[in-house]
């Protein structure tokens, strides 16, 4: 049968060196040599592999996406578990051993408050893979928490506690991700393409938008793409676009265990090893399709998440995908994604994509088939779905649903090959055609003013701070902008507490400085706007050399 992207039978996990933003370091433990002989083990719930093969061949002939692994419960807190050791200054350490038997590799799911001056980590008992050191920048409100993959069936927990804090902390081993379907490394299909390669030369920044997102969702763990997506208000909120098939059951919960990993890719084409240290644990859902009942989909398929953690490191260098949201189709672009959870790969589309249906309501969709490229012939696999298609312009104009393009013709299924085509749901049907609740449009989360407009610019600075976004709380006044939207000109004014002399600077989406005028921060200034495309900039204050302020322009034309 043609191969739906969520119907694909195998799945890969991915090992490495994994964190969560963490603040680095070493744990105690292996700094001081301790022997991890006398550390208890606490084991996981049995791994029946006899009601998991039925169970990934229910959701297989359901259309769902594969599993990669199975959360099993473990129950090891810092009362009935592991082994304390006092330091010599006072503090301590608590270690436990993780062990899910037959496991390829392990994730583990914590409820935890780190106190002040506490830290977690995690590592691999020969010490060569490690995550951490979590800190209480890592608390969520609910307590959740989760780290990457370690390869193996064990890993080491360790938690220090200051002298300060002593039995203020909480750390609960709830359960562990078993994973089990993986061949050491993720493997995609081999006519793939790197992201890398030359044909990736011109979408670099759209390369950095598109993330891999390890997701939890009813007790099982698989792999889907997203993107990082801009905003009218150009606030660098970190919203990230994907399908809603993805995490269609996904409770609150679930939500705030999924893991979310910027640049997974090989540094070159075809060779190079990929980091897996950019990632952020942890998400809510702000918009939905409401289309989709248990592998039925009838309208365009999207979610918008937004990750729990307001600040993006900036090491990650994060890009902020600009969209097009209008029904209309050019001829050209490329899919970003990473198929079979593996390293991030560019797929080309040269012809014009069509109006299509997925589940039976018309022009949800566009459909296109993929060419054949300097390095391969990129296609969709599993662990691709949600993952953006970006038009000649460079704007995010759908996510992807399934389809049955596969390297090989008939490898993926009946009906599949490289020639065959792949679906993705519109940006214009997400924008307010979807049914359900009105809070839940894509329009109401990336036009938050109500600006009617309907395209936008990607950046790597939507905050115009120019200072690093997880410096921008540097800002310190408002700046006064009339009108707003503007047409041919904008009236600029600050605070009356704010005095000296100001430099207004403004910025196009891609953070590059189209004006920049000095005057008196006790009068007021016009910008002449005429000769301006229609957009969203970015109105910057600096006053000696620092960022005051800064908000969204909007040119309308």
């Amino acid at each position: 049968m043609l191969r739906p992207i969520l119907s694909v039978a195998f799945l890969s996990i991915v090992l490495s060196s994994v964190a969560q933003v963490s603040s680095g370091g070493s744990p105690y433990g292996l700094r001081a040599g301790l022997s991890l002989v006398d550390v208890p083990t606490v084991e996981s719930a049995l791994f029946n592999a006899e009601a998991v093969a039925a169970e990934d061949a229910r959701r297989e002939e359901a259309h769902l996406i594969p599993a990669y692994g199975r959360v099993l419960p473990v129950g090891a807190d810092l009362n009935n578990a592991g082994k304390w050791t006092d330091l010599p200054n006072g503090d301590r350490i608590w270690r436990v051993r993780i062990l899910s038997m037959g496991a390829l590799a392990t994730e583990l799911y914590f409820d935890m408050y780190l106190p002040q001056g506490a830290s977690l980590f995690v590592y691999s008992p020969d010490g060569r893979q490690q995550l951490g050191a979590f800190t209480p920048y890592n608390n969520s409100a609910d307590g959740s928490f989760a780290t990457g993959l370690i390869d193996g069936e064990s890993s080491i927990v360790e938690y220090y506690e200051p002298q300060a804090e002593l039995g203020m902390g909480r750390l609960d081993v709830k359960s562990v991700g078993h994973g089990y379907r993986m061949t050491g490394t993720a493997l995609s299909d081999p006519c793939e393409v790197d992201v890398n390669c030359t044909e990736g030369a011109s979408w670099t920044a759209q390369r950095d938008a598109v993330v891999r997102i390890s997701v939890l969702d009813g007790g099982f763990n698989y792999w889907c793409s997203g993107s990082l997506v801009n905003n009218l208000a150009q606030d660098c909120k970190p919203y990230f676009l994907t399908a809603r098939h993805c995490g269609e059951t996904a409770t609150a919960s679930d939500f705030n265990q999924w893991k979310f990993y910027f640049n997974y890719e090989k540094p070159n084409c075809g060779s190079g090893v990929a980091t897996q240290a950019h990632s952020m644990t942890g998400c809510t859902k702000r918009g939905d399709s409401n289309d989709n009942n248990n592998g039925n989909i009838s309208g365009s398929d999207y979610l918008l998440l937004e990750a729990n953690t307001p600040d993006i490191p900036s090491t990650y260098t994060p890009f902020w995908a600009g969209w097009d949201a209008n029904n209309s189709a050019t001829a050209g672009g490329v899919g970003i994604h990473h198929p079979a959870g593996s390293q991030k790969k560019i797929s080309t589309f040269t012809s014009t994509p069509s109006s299509s249906t997925w589940g039976g309501v018309p022009g949800t969709h566009w459909t296109l088939t993929w060419v054949t490229t300097a390095n391969g012939h990129g296609v969709t696999e599993g662990g691709s779905s949600g993952s953006p298609l970006f038009n000649n312009a460079k704007r995010i104009v759908g996510t992807l649903t399934g389809g049955g393009s596969c390297c090989v013709a008939g490898d993926c299924g009946p009906g599949t090959g490289p020639n065959v085509s792949d679906s993705y749901g519109k940006m214009s049907y997400h924008w307010q055609s979807d049914p359900g609740p009105a809070n839940q449009k894509l329009k109401v989360w990336l036009d938050p003013a109500s600006t009617g407009l309907l395209t936008m610019d990607g950046s790597y600075d939507p905050c115009g701070s120019g200072i690093g976004i997880s410096e921008n709380t540097a800002a310190q006044i408002s700046i006064g902008l009339w009108p707003n939207p503007a047409t041919d000109r904008v009236e600029v004014s600050l605070p009356k507490t704010f005095t000296g002399d100001a430099t207004i600077e403004i910025l196009d989406p891609l953070g590059r400085v189209i004006q920049s005028r000095k005057f008196k921060a006790d009068g007021q200034l016009t910008l002449d706007l005429s000769h301006q495309a229609a957009g969203v900039y970015t109105a910057r204050v600096l006053c000696n050399g620092a960022t005051m302020g800064a908000t969204g322009l909007v040119v309308r034309r």
